[in-house]
């Protein structure tokens, strides 16, 4: 079908666009965790928790 996603979960295209998105944020904010927190609208733990995660390296205390 025309339009079709590509193979996988929702959860998996939901984790990788989360992923993406919080790299990114986490870039534009120059490392600062706190800052990308609050542009995301989450808490810092959480953003911790999802940091380790997904795997991402990087950031400011």
């Amino acid at each position: 079908h025309a339009g079709r996603a590509a193979p996988g979960t929702l959860a998996d295209a939901i984790a990788t666009l989360e992923r993406e998105r919080i790299s990114a944020e986490l870039e534009l904010q120059r490392g600062n965790k706190a800052a990308t927190a609050r542009a995301l609208g989450i808490s810092r733990p959480t953003l911790d928790k999802k940091l380790r995660d997904f795997g991402i390296t990087g950031g400011n205390a």
